[in-house]
């Protein structure tokens, strides 16, 4: 779409509103920026090393407890039932043949779920009471770990073609920072972890570098247009250029997730808080810390402007 066409528009509008008279010089505070990545970083690693994370079903094992109801009933009620008799970590579905299935992990009082079940819903059928293993848990965990690893690994390829070595380095260096952000706050939450939320991550993944390409082509860009142009000084101006794209993606995918996590119910919401940190962690890390590596480990390895120009 052409500026023309945007002109009057109320995208134009929303533009504007995030277009800076004054540009900021962000390459100025990248030091204090790495203090506070470190902080996020580090403690981050903490809580996964001492506090852990709080796998769900998927991947701690437990019980399946399957009824049939005499009538339809709400979920809701279910979970509330549960809820109020303590019970924790389970997950409720119905079934299109109007079944109910309730799963419990292994540290969980499943013989009284099953109780709950059937004395408060009269009439209903036991269809299955069992044990799902811990083995086939910890394997499918391990898959997901693998999933997650393949899929950096891919978007490193990506990375490698698209910009020269060191480039796509740093963008991976910010990108792992995200990741292991968005994991330490579920380890701070202790909101459990399950495969909807290995997926969430995997899209955290996605925007992450999504916002760093964008800036990183920017710099490209201004490369070849700027070249006289101090290497500093052209990260800053290149960041300025994107800030109103990459702050009005960030604020409208923002707003979509908080919206999930209010009304989505408990699995919605549990995605949508791995959506809202990462798309935090993700534009600062896209602003503060990918272009901020960029240009200290260029100086660190001594590179002139002309040799990190990107192909």
């Amino acid at each position: 779409m052409s500026i023309l066409a945007l002109k009057g528009s109320p995208l134009q509008s929303l533009l504007l509103m995030f277009r800076l008279k004054t540009p900021i010089p962000f390459m100025d505070y990248r030091f204090k920026a790495y203090f506070v990545s470190l902080i996020l970083v580090l403690g981050s690693l903490l809580l996964l090393q001492f506090r852990g994370l709080n796998w769900g079903l998927d991947f701690t094992g437990g019980y399946v407890i399957e009824v049939v109801p005499p009538k339809a009933v709400d979920e809701s009620n279910i979970k509330n039932l549960l809820k109020e008799n303590g019970i924790k970590s389970f997950l409720v579905q119905e079934t299109k043949e109007g079944h109910l299935i309730v799963k419990v992990r292994l540290d969980q009082p499943a013989q009284k779920v099953k109780e709950l079940l059937l004395k408060t819903l009269k009439g209903a059928k036991l269809v299955r009471f069992e044990m799902i293993g811990s083995v086939f848990s910890s394997e499918l965990k391990k898959k997901a770990i693998y999933a997650i690893f393949t899929a950096l690994f891919l978007i490193a390829i990506y990375l490698a073609f698209r910009f020269k070595a060191l480039w796509a380095i740093t963008a991976l260096l910010a990108l792992f920072h995200d990741i292991i952000a968005t994991l330490g706050a579920y380890s701070l939450t202790y909101k459990e972890v399950n495969l909807e939320v290995m997926g969430a991550l995997l899209t955290v993944a996605g925007y992450s570098v999504t916002d760093t390409v964008v800036v990183f082509d920017r710099i490209r860009e201004n490369l070849k247009i700027r070249p006289a142009t101090p290497f500093k000084e052209l990260i800053n101006i290149s960041i300025n250029g994107t800030l109103s794209r990459t702050l009005m993606t960030s604020l409208t995918t923002f707003s979509v997730a908080f919206v999930l996590y209010l009304f989505g119910g408990d699995m919605l919401s549990n995605i949508a808080f791995a959506f809202l940190v990462g798309i935090v962690v993700g534009t600062y890390s896209s602003i503060f810390v990918a272009s901020a590596l960029l240009l200290d480990i260029t100086k660190l390895f001594g590179k002139k402007k002309e040799e990190v120009k990107a192909t």
